[in-house]
């Protein structure tokens, strides 16, 4: 299993912060990755929304992922399931700090190609989706700084 556990500190209250993460459709103007997003379902938000993806991987707009969304907890965590090209979990924390939030985004799922998969994560795909969702999440801090 594959794991990232990546933390951004963010000068603003969680709910500022709920604000911009949780706006499933927005999510593009801040997740530099993201090349189509669209929320599949009635329900624009909540447990049960499908969103349907497809994200850069090196530049290249090759993964499809879909995700349904399995934990809503304003303003603390959204947690979904990957059943996309991966297969895992992933979450969006928010843990209030003095003078601001711990944006933490955590993602585990199950690489393709076994062994192969696992290896070619650690020491190509990790380095790169921790600079990517590093970025991302850079964005979200000015967004909610901002405002």
């Amino acid at each position: 299993m594959a794991r990232l556990d990546i933390r951004q500190f963010i000068r603003a209250r969680p709910e500022a912060v709920w604000e911009i993460i949780s706006d499933l459709s927005g999510q593009r103007r801040w997740m530099v990755d993201v090349r189509r997003l669209e929320v599949i379902t009635a329900g624009r938000s909540g447990v049960g929304t499908v969103v349907d993806v497809t994200s850069e991987l090196f530049g290249l707009p090759v993964i499809h992922d879909v995700m349904e969304i399995v934990s809503w907890e304003a303003p603390k965590e959204i947690a979904v399931v990957h059943r996309g090209q991966f297969t895992g979990t992933a979450a969006f924390r928010l843990d209030a700090v003095p003078s601001g939030t711990v944006f933490v985004w955590i993602e585990e799922f199950k690489p393709p190609l076994g062994l192969l998969g696992e290896v070619a994560f650690k020491v190509a795909v990790a380095p790169h989706l921790r600079k990517i969702f590093g970025r991302s999440m850079e964005n979200v801090r000015r967004l909610a700084e901002g405002s």
